[in-house]
Parts: C-alpha cells; sequence; structure tokens
C-alpha cells in the first residue's frame, strides 16, 4: 500500500545573520558568536544569501554538513580559495563576488522545518537536516520556491541552459572521481563541503581525494 502523508508543518527562513553582521564579520574575520547563540553553527542545514538592491533581486542558496565552516568559506575565503575560484561558472565564484559587492546589503537566512512537511511523498522534519540527501532535496526545493514564488533570481543557475549550479558541480565531480570510486562510496566532510570519499577499484582501501 502506497500514499502520502499529509503535510502539517511548515518551511520558514529564519534570519541567522543581518547585513551588518556579515560586513562585520568580512572586515574583522571573526566568526560572530550569534552564529552560534541563534543555531549551533557546526550543525548541518540549508542555508540562503539574499541580495535584495540587485537588479533583479537575487539569492543564493546552499548547503552544508558544518554550517559554520561553510559560510566562512563565503565570506571570508582564504587566498588560495579566492584562486580557486576563479573558474568560469563555478557557484562559489558567484556567491562571494556577490557578497563582496553587496557587502552591507545582504542578509543571511537559515532553513527551518516548523513540525514536518511532505516533498513528493517525502515525510521530512528538522532532524531530516542531518541527511544529505534531504539537504539536496530541500535545496532545489528553496531554488524553485525561491525563483517561481518569491520573485527572486537564484544565483545558482547556469544562466545559458537553466541548470542549478550545485547539479554541474555534482555531475563534473562524478566524473572525474568515476574510475577510482568503488561500488561503495562514503559521504564526507572537508570544510564544511561534502564530496565523496574515493575508492580504489581493485583494493577497496578508501582514498581521500585531493
Amino acid at each position: 500500500m502506497t500514499g502520502t502523508t499529509p503535510s502539517i508543518g511548515k518551511l520558514i527562513w529564519l534570519e541567522l545573520l543581518s547585513s551588518e553582521e556579515i560586513a562585520e564579520w568580512a572586515k574583522s574575520r571573526e566568526q560572530p558568536r550569534k552564529l552560534w547563540r541563534v543555531g549551533d553553527g557546526s550543525q548541518p542545514g540549508v542555508y540562503r544569501f539574499v541580495f535584495p538592491e540587485d537588479k533583479p533581486p537575487s539569492c543564493y542558496i546552499g548547503i552544508a554538513g558544518h554550517l559554520g565552516k561553510r559560510l566562512r568559506d563565503h565570506i571570508c575565503p582564504t587566498t588560495k580559495q579566492q584562486s580557486e575560484s576563479t573558474i568560469k561558472n563555478s557557484s562559489n565564484c558567484r556567491v562571494r563576488n556577490a557578497i563582496k559587492n553587496w557587502l552591507g546589503k545582504c542578509y543571511l537566512q537559515r532553513l527551518t522545518i516548523e513540525g514536518s512537511v511532505n516533498i513528493c511523498g517525502v515525510e521530512l522534519n528538522q532532524g531530516s537536516l542531518g541527511d544529505l540527501f534531504a539537504r539536496l532535496l530541500l535545496e532545489n526545493w528553496a531554488i524553485l520556491h525561491s525563483g517561481r514564488i518569491e520573485r527572486l533570481s537564484p544565483l545558482n543557475y547556469d544562466v545559458r541552459l537553466a541548470i542549478p549550479q550545485i547539479t554541474k558541480d555534482v555531475t563534473h565531480s562524478a566524473k572525474v572521481n568515476l574510475i577510482q570510486t568503488g561500488l561503495r562510496g562514503e559521504i564526507i566532510q572537508r570544510g564544511g563541503r561534502e564530496t565523496l570519499l574515493r575508492r580504489d577499484a581493485t583494493s577497496g582501501v578508501p582514498q581521500s581525494g585531493k
């Protein structure tokens, strides 16, 4: 027997950092205490930078296994990270440039689930954010909702192909690692970003990809 459970909750964007707090973080390079006081910065989640004065108003939606580390990569990137983000159409480059251009005029939100919600027959609650695939589902929902309902232009999209940048990044990563990945892969976290743990196809010994 199959069926769907009626949604009895809400998906809510709550402010995590104001425009002033983001600007101060970028200037001082010290992570705001509010990030840990409002919501544990070490927790996984779905986040959104909003750029209301962009033409048209835009946003960037992302996911993280460790919110604090991932947000630091966006707001206070290292010199190495800045050079790595010069690749054309890189989503990291887009959001970092947007934050830099609209510093003091953009704000940060975190997606929370009040009660439980049903998306395409999948029941989700706040605890579901610990699951990578649940975060990916919510990220794609947020991109669609932001663009079609809230009339924000998601920077995640490849303008020419209308493909979410995360899809392109994951596809490219999968192609690069395909030969070195065994039948079983594991998810690891590196600097707040999620990737695949490579396995040697012959030995089955896990190898962390560089």
